[in-house]
């Protein structure tokens, strides 16, 4: 039977094990961490400076997903737009000289490549990243627009009974124009643009661009003219065509403009996200600086305390070892 001593020295030990390991775990967060695992007691009770503190790391935090999602979606708008200006100035180059090269098998090779440059667009309207579609509004779940083969049944309908170059460009206008088949048939994204996000206290960004935009039925209008010119549905005369040709041609290369517009306009906003995001981080670092003044810790120093604790536990340890195998034989 163990003696009442013996009992006692055995909690004692136990006790100062427990505290030791305590002390040790303290410790080894605070190395580990650069902080006091104790905040409340480092700042003598009063935690109101820290917790303003967090509260201003967590918003820092949201506004940093946002100013990343805005910088994604600017950016793939902006390359998807790229890809549709280049190739609506190369078509253009192609079909201003429609006027010189009167042969219909190469007017009809030009009719084809207005086509597959019109089905190029389409594609980069209905360009998506992260499962969002990127010129459809509101409606991210779905494209924006049908396909081409959709876009030239319409325009054949559309154009039937056409005869002239006059009658195909007003058509054309109603097609392209407000509540026309391209907004009612061939868009299928929403009229509503998509909310802005937040970036900052102060700053947010609205990316409302849709293919409805004028910039993009300026483009697709005269791409249309010169896909639809040498259809044999329509049988349009060998100088209608050349003329529907050369002229799509010289609107398409008009048309630069307003693409070219739209895409300063999506560059300038940008670059405000990119300052904002200049901004946050400075912000984010200098909070974090205060976090530290408030409530770390000097990681040497504590360091030191952790590698004494840590002697003392394994002296401990040992002095226990030692007075569990004490026996009546070993004193004798």
């Amino acid at each position: 039977m163990q003696s009442v001593g013996d009992m006692a020295r055995s909690l004692v030990l136990r006790t100062n094990q427990v505290q030791l390991r305590q002390q040790m775990d303290k410790l080894a967060v605070e190395v580990a961490t650069g902080f006091a695992k104790d905040s409340a007691k480092k700042l003598g009770g009063d935690t109101t400076s820290l917790l303003a503190i967090d509260r201003t790391l967590a918003k820092l935090d949201a506004y940093k997903i946002n100013t990343t999602e805005a910088t994604y979606v600017t950016t793939s708008m902006q390359n998807a737009m790229d890809e549709m200006q280049q190739r609506s100035q190369t078509l253009s180059q192609t079909l201003i000289a429609a006027d010189l090269t009167p042969n219909s098998t190469l007017l009809k090779t030009m009719s084809d490549d207005a086509e597959n440059a019109m089905a190029q667009v389409l594609n980069g309207m209905n360009r998506q990243v992260a499962g969002r579609f990127l010129f459809s509004g509101t409606a991210t779940d779905q494209p924006a627009v049908q396909g081409v083969d959709v876009m030239m049944n319409e325009l054949r309908t559309a154009l039937a009974g056409a005869t002239t170059a006059a009658d195909v460009n007003t058509t054309l206008d109603t097609f392209f124009g407000a509540g026309g088949a391209f907004e009612t048939t061939i868009y299928q994204g929403s009229n509503n643009g998509l909310s802005p996000m937040q970036l900052s206290e102060t700053e947010s960004a609205s990316v409302d661009i849709k293919a409805t935009d004028q910039a993009f039925r300026d483009i697709l209008k005269p791409m249309a003219m010169a896909a639809i010119a040498t259809d044999g549905t329509l049988g349009l005369s060998g100088d209608v065509q050349v003329e529907l040709l050369a002229q799509s041609g010289r609107d398409l290369l008009g048309a630069q403009t307003s693409i070219v517009e739209l895409r300063a306009s999506l560059g300038a906003l940008e670059g405000r996200i990119e300052e904002t995001v200049a901004r946050n981080s400075a912000e984010i670092t200098s909070t974090q600086l205060a976090r530290l003044e408030l409530v770390g810790v000097d990681e040497f120093e504590t360091a030191t305390k952790y590698e004494s604790v840590r002697g003392q536990l394994e002296s401990l340890y040992a002095i226990t070892a030692r007075s569990q195998r004490l026996s009546l034989a070993e004193y004798l």
